[in-house]
C-alpha cells in the first residue's frame, strides 16, 4: 500500500442565469454550477468548505473561463455562491488508520504480556528452587574448567542426590549437550557421572559453586527445576 492524497469536487447545487454567453452571445443558456472539496488518503476522508464553481454553455457545451466573465455573471456567481447549502465540514478516518494506530499498541500489549508471563515464570521456578528437595532435577548451564581454562560447557541435567547443612550433593546426567538441545531421558537410572557438592546457598540463588570458589572445576546456571 503506497500514500497518495486525491482531491474530488463533490457538485452540490446548479443554477440557470439569464446572462449573455461571453463565447456565442445567446442568452439564457448559462449554467452555474458548484463543486465541494472533498479530500482522501489512504487513511482519512476530509469534507472541506472550499467551494469552488464554473460557467457551463449549454448551446456550445462549452466551460466558460472566469477570465471573460462579465461582472453581471460575476454578481451572479457570488450571490449564488453565498446562499448554497454545503455539506458539513467532516474527518474522517479509514480502517488503515486505526490498523496502523491498534498495530503497535497490540505489540506493545504482547511484549508487556510476554514479559509479564516470563517474569511470573522465572518467579515461580526461583521459589522452587528455594525448596529444593532430594530427587529433584536440574537443568543446567554448565562449565568444566581445568585451572584457569574452560573445558567444556554445554546444558546438561542433575539429580538431586542429598542436601545436609549448608551442602547439596548433585550427580550429572550422562548426556552433555553442547551445541542446542539434546533429548534427555530423565529416568534416575540416567544420572550416572560424577557427583559434585556445591553450595546450597548459592543453589538457592541459581548458582552450582563449590565452597572452596578458587579451586572448584566446575560452576553452572540453574534454569529449570523439576519435582
Amino acid at each position: 500500500m503506497y500514500f497518495s492524497v486525491t482531491d474530488y469536487y463533490d457538485p452540490i447545487g446548479t443554477k440557470q442565469i439569464p446572462s449573455k454567453c461571453p463565447g456565442c452571445g445567446t442568452s439564457n443558456c448559462l449554467e452555474l454550477q458548484f463543486h465541494q472539496k472533498r479530500i482522501e488518503t489512504a487513511f482519512s476522508k476530509k469534507i472541506t468548505s472550499n467551494v469552488s464553481g464554473k460557467l457551463f454553455c449549454d448551446n456550445t457545451q462549452s466551460e466558460i473561463a472566469p477570465v471573460v466573465w462579465t461582472d453581471e455573471i460575476e454578481q451572479y456567481y457570488l450571490n449564488e455562491k453565498s446562499i448554497l447549502k454545503l455539506q458539513p465540514k467532516r474527518l474522517s478516518f479509514t480502517k488503515w488508520f486505526y490498523i496502523l494506530l491498534m498495530l503497535p499498541l497490540s505489540i506493545i500489549s504482547v511484549v508487556i504480556g510476554y514479559n509479564v508471563f516470563g517474569q511470573n515464570d522465572y518467579e515461580s521456578e526461583s521459589e522452587a528452587i528455594e525448596q529444593v528437595s532430594v530427587g529433584d532435577k536440574i537443568m543446567v548451564l554448565y562449565t568444566t574448567t581445568d585451572s584457569a581454562n574452560v573445558i567444556d560447557n554445554g546444558n546438561t541435567w542433575f539429580l538431586v542426590k542429598k542436601i545436609d547443612a549448608d551442602s547439596i550433593w548433585v550427580q550429572r546426567h550422562k548426556v552433555f549437550a553442547t551445541e542446542g538441545d539434546a533429548n534427555f531421558d530423565l529416568a534416575t537410572s540416567k544420572f550416572t557421572e560424577e557427583t559434585l557438592k556445591a553450595s546450597l546457598k548459592q543453589f538457592k540463588t541459581r548458582g552450582l559453586f563449590g565452597h572452596d570458589y578458587p579451586a572448584q572445576k566446575f560452576s553452572g546456571y540453574i534454569t529449570t527445576l523439576i519435582k
